[in-house]
């Protein structure tokens, strides 16, 4: 692909996608490098080496990589926020029946995951998508596979309570 077409396309995909999870600094440091990267391709085309043109591009990578993670962690994180939410609820619901401590036990660790993430919902909705996240989706992760260890440890300690309509006869 020729090195003007695939710099604007690069510009193309970063006004569509990514502009959002960047600052106006960042923005116009991110185009001040493009411009640089076509000035070299059109003034010195002749004379620019490989290794200029990569040089400026590994620049312009480093420049953009913060704003990609910003986006991709944007697109996983409903999953995740999914992932534990329905852990929380599956773990309720497997102690509805059980005795108070044991329940309690569970509800707990599911209470305190619930209030972190909403926490961390509200303070992440208030920022600006330009700004690194205060939740990132690799957290919500972990807090659901802590939840799940937890629950599973308070539960394999407790038999589930045998059927109460198993009748005894005299």
């Amino acid at each position: 692909m020729n090195c003007k077409l695939l710099l604007m396309k690069l510009a193309s995909t970063f006004l569509e996608r990514y502009c959002r999870f960047a600052t106006e600094i960042d923005r116009t440091v991110i185009f001040v490098s493009l411009a640089q990267i076509k000035k070299c391709l059109n003034g010195d085309g002749d004379d620019l080496t490989e290794n200029v043109y990569n040089s400026e591009l590994l620049k312009l990578k480093k420049l953009l990589e913060p704003i990609v993670k910003r986006f991709k962690d944007e697109e996983a994180r409903p999953q995740a926020t999914r992932e534990l939410v329905q852990c929380i609820v599956d773990n309720t619901l497997a102690v509805e029946s059980w005795p108070t401590h044991e329940r309690d036990a569970v509800c707990n660790e599911c209470d305190k995951a619930e209030q972190w993430l909403r926490d961390k919902i509200q303070l992440q909705d208030s920022l600006p998508m330009s700004r690194d996240p205060v939740l990132w989706s690799h957290e919500i992760k972990e807090r659901t596979a802590s939840l799940d260890a937890s629950c599973r440890q308070i539960l394999k300690h407790r038999a589930p309570p045998s059927g109460s309509w198993d009748m005894q006869t005299d």
